[in-house]
């Protein structure tokens, strides 16, 4: 199907033959980039090359505006807005005539020529300098210039106690108030310094980018963005000048965690947080870090220069960083400002200070969100902590153990920012102990900050200094680590660690944001204080605002309401596009049924109902009826692992369905513990290659297969969806979250019912996502087929069915079937598909 760049000579310089919804979906994100909507939502099926159609649309638009706005003959901007308002009214006040039509011509002749040569000229320098490293990799990079490093040989480390030890800690009024004013001294002495080297230091070719626009693609995960930078190596765009080869200038930003080189880093803590504090901390140290790029390290520009020779991944930039032994988190910032395209994680992008720390400027910036059907959860858990009276136990207990045993050798500061952070955890332990003995935790209740300090002396405690001590201190991750590698009984097995957990508390107490509340929730039946954003809207809104356009896009964006009412109700409804993508395989390999009932029996499996065993009886017997006309592989989605166990032990007991089952089938089930997921699914590809009538698999939604991992053909010849997978209605979060809205609703103008409805909508939306994204497993590319049952009474509910994305809605069958008649139009699609195989 791979065509060359000749063949697929299209608008939009696609390396395949695009499919015709491809060239609606890039048509439809050009048009929301250059009609300057402010919004666009997307949703396009996996498997029909959505993220081709976004690199490919947002690609050419921008090099086309490039070519009409910076390099056209006819349209070049050679002054800003506002110089040509000031031109014109001083030609009105001289009333002259304008300047001659040559000498305009011959500026931008002159412009031309430029832009037109620095363009040549870097793209000649990566040509040697991609030659020159790869003739030199084998054998170890060396630089032509007189700045070669020699390698290093990494030795394995042995921690000493004065290794967990944090920098003397001072707070601001015991500085000497004359170091700031000494640091911009020398700071402004060091940039006189810069400008004075730098004119004739330097003699790399330097590229100015004149475009104000960049692209900046988010998504959730590391591997999501690799696979984003696979699909750009695809591709090749036509050059900013017709007569010009010009690279794709791509930059990908990642954490330390995934760029960092230094193994004595590395290996001290899986944890993001600990792993930035780290290496803050050893920059400050007297030999800081040997990777840490020098100011004007030519190094470092050679690196930056290195990644624009070609598409590089991250982990491409490691290897690189590596040969080169120069950091390759600091030195990829190098190329920012003759970047086209950059793709980071959700957390670079939507923190404004990590935004601000990276230098990133997102204003009239074209910014993609991927996999943007969880974009309202990311955002709310970016900004969102739980603390728990076992959390706060074990904190204490080991802050205490940790300053025991460096009590001596910690300087004042430090020990006595210790001693209070001890005591603020134990103010908050007292706080919930004493609110349980009164009887006044209400699950989604909210809580004031003045009800945790109240009657204490906890808010005698200045909360922004002690918040101001673990930042600046960066002594969070000595703590950690010191107990993570000489006892064990204090350190937590989640990959974040309890103590960051805290300090993320405790800037929530410190400097809450508006939208956010605290409130008493419950967690494996132990107490909580949770903190949660419950607005979204305000924290994304300087995004929106600062950027050209933001498109969401995603396999499964319905329902699309809660994006529109609850991420964008400040943005007019005329500048929001909307647009979903039919799915590209043709309507005869996918049909979607509803099941309603078993011979007679309702299935409705709500909560106060799934606990019926007839009903759980019946949704084995027509399971069992449904794996004998499905060949090969079958997912079945339950709503929670509780309720996946609960039904395995009555198939087991009762009527040996279990065992019937189990002979139609080689049954699975996905394991809670995320390490044996990999094994689960070997042995799952291994069962329908070799059992004769392939294997079942048992799943449960929002879990680890219901997003991400690929079904593709034998492996889901068909998804059974059993029930509504509602989050509990009964958590403090969900509570919380639907007061919130039903009090905004009103404060808006809206009525009770009004406000009902909202709540209810909310909550039905988080379950038809959820639903969307499982049963999208089930079609993976344009020769799939396969068939989707929605087992419950609920999915007859018009208000439910309009909730599926549109490429489900509209392949359901409209028609009130019964089992028997669902069982033959099964049995006849997988014998249509056999016969058109064997012809």
């Amino acid at each position: 199907m791979k065509t060359t760049p000749c063949e697929a000579a299209n608008k939009y310089s696609h390396p395949y033959t695009p499919y015709q919804i491809q060239n609606e979906l890039m048509d439809a994100i050009y048009d929301t980039i250059d009609k300057n909507y402010k919004v666009g939502i997307f949703e396009s099926p996996t498997g029909t090359g959505k993220t081709l159609s976004i690199i490919c649309s947002s690609m050419t638009w921008l090099r086309d505006y490039k070519r009409k706005n910076n390099f056209d003959n006819n349209q070049i901007k050679d002054r800003t807005a506002e110089e040509e308002e000031v031109r014109e009214e001083e030609d009105e006040e001289e009333d002259s005539d304008d300047e001659p039509e040559w000498v305009k011509q011959a500026y931008k002749s002159s412009v031309l020529s430029r832009s037109k040569n620095r363009i040549k000229d870097y793209e000649v320098y990566l040509d040697t300098l991609e030659e020159e490293y790869k003739s030199n990799i084998h054998s170890g990079y060396k630089l032509k210039d007189d700045t070669r490093r020699k390698r290093i040989k990494l030795k394995s480390k042995e921690f000493q106690d004065e290794d967990f030890l944090p920098l003397d800690y001072y707070s601001d009024s015991e500085q000497n108030s004359t170091n700031s004013a000494n640091d911009k001294i020398q700071e402004e002495v060091y940039q006189l310094m810069k400008k004075v080297d730098g004119s004739s230091k330097s003699k790399e070719v330097e590229m100015v980018n004149e475009c104000p626009v960049n692209i900046y693609y988010s998504s959730r995960t590391h591997s999501q963005l690799n696979q984003f930078s696979h699909q750009l190596r695809l591709t090749t765009f036509k050059s900013s000048f017709d007569e010009l080869t010009e690279r794709t200038k791509y930059l990908p930003l990642a954490s330390r965690k995934h760029l960092c080189i230094n193994e004595s880093i590395r290996n001290l803590s899986k944890n993001d947080s600990a792993i930035n504090d780290a290496c803050i901390d050893l920059q400050k140290t007297k030999d800081g870090c040997k990777f840490l790029p020098r100011a004007d390290d030519p190094l470092s520009k050679k690196f930056s220069d290195l990644n624009f020779t070609e598409i590089h991944d991250i982990e491409e930039l490691e290897e690189m960083g590596n040969s080169l032994k120069v950091c390759p988190y600091y030195s990829i910032r190098k190329g920012l400002e003759i970047t086209e395209i950059i793709s980071l994680p959700y957390q670079m992008l939507f923190q404004d200070s990590t935004r601000n720390i990276l230098n990133l400027n997102i204003k009239d910036s074209i910014i993609i969100i991927d996999e943007a059907h969880n974009i309202l959860d990311v955002l709310s858990s970016l900004y969102s902590v739980s603390i728990s009276i076992d959390d706060l136990e074990r904190v204490i207990k080991s802050l205490k153990f940790y300053t025991n045993r460096f009590l001596k050798r910690l300087n004042s500061g430090n020990r006595i920012n210790l001693l209070k952070l001890i005591k603020l955890c134990q103010l908050v332990v007292k706080f919930i102990q004493e609110s349980q003995k009164s009887n006044k935790v209400k699950l989604g209740e909210e809580i004031s900050i003045e009800d945790i300090f109240g009657k204490s002396t906890g808010d005698m405690f200045n909360i922004h200094k002690i918040e101001a001590f673990l930042s600046k201190s960066k002594i969070a991750y000595k703590i950690e680590s010191y107990l993570e590698k000489n006892h064990d009984e204090f350190t937590s097995s989640s990959s974040n660690p309890l103590l960051f957990k805290i300090i993320k508390f405790l800037k929530t107490l410190s400097n809450p944001v508006n939208e956010g509340k605290f409130f008493w929730d419950e967690n494996n039946s132990k107490t909580c204080i949770n903190y949660m954003l419950l607005d979204p809207s305000g924290i994304f809104k300087e995004i929106v605002r600062e950027a050209r356009c933001v498109l969401l896009c995603g396999g499964t964006m319905e329902p699309v309401s809660d994006y529109l009412n609850y991420l964008f109700p400040y943005v007019p409804k005329n500048e929001i596009k909307t647009y979903s993508c039919g799915h590209i395989v043709p309507p005869e390999n996918l049909k979607v049924f509803r099941v309603s009932n078993h011979e007679g029996s309702e299935l409705s499996f709500s909560f106060d109902k799934r606990e019926n065993v007839n009903m759980i009886i019946n949704l084995g017997l027509m399971i069992i009826k449904i794996a004998s006309q499905v060949p090969h592989g079958m997912v079945v989605f339950f709503p929670s692992y509780k309720y996946l166990n609960r039904v395995l032990e009555v198939w087991k007991s009762q009527q040996n369905i279990f065992k019937i089952l189990s002979s139609k089938k080689r049954i699975l089930q996905e394991p809670q513990d995320s390490s044996k997921v990999e094994q689960i699914l070997n042995e799952y590809t291994k069962a329908i290659k070799e059992e004769k009538f392939g294997a079942v698999l048992f799943s449960v939604v929002g879990g680890k297969m219901s997003e991400g991992i690929n079904f593709s053909d034998e492996l889901a010849r068909a998804v059974v969806m059993v029930g509504l997978p509602f989050p509990n209605a009964y958590s403090g979060e969900i509570i919380a979250k639907r007061k919130f809205i039903e009090s905004s609703t009103l404060r808006n103008g809206g009525s009770q019912s009004d406000a009902n409805i909202n709540s209810r909508n909310f909550y039905e939306n988080i379950c038809m996502r959820a639903v969307n994204q499982s049963i999208g497993r089930s079609i993976r590319h344009i020769n799939d087929y396969s068939v989707i049952y929605l087992i419950d009474s609920r999915y007859e509910s018009l208000r439910i069915q309009n909730k599926l994305s549109g490429w489900v809605r509209e392949r359901l069958d409209n028609k009130l079937l019964t089992c028997n008649d669902i069982l033959q139009e099964t049995k006849e699609f997988f014998n249509s598909k056999l016969v058109s195989r064997l012809n």
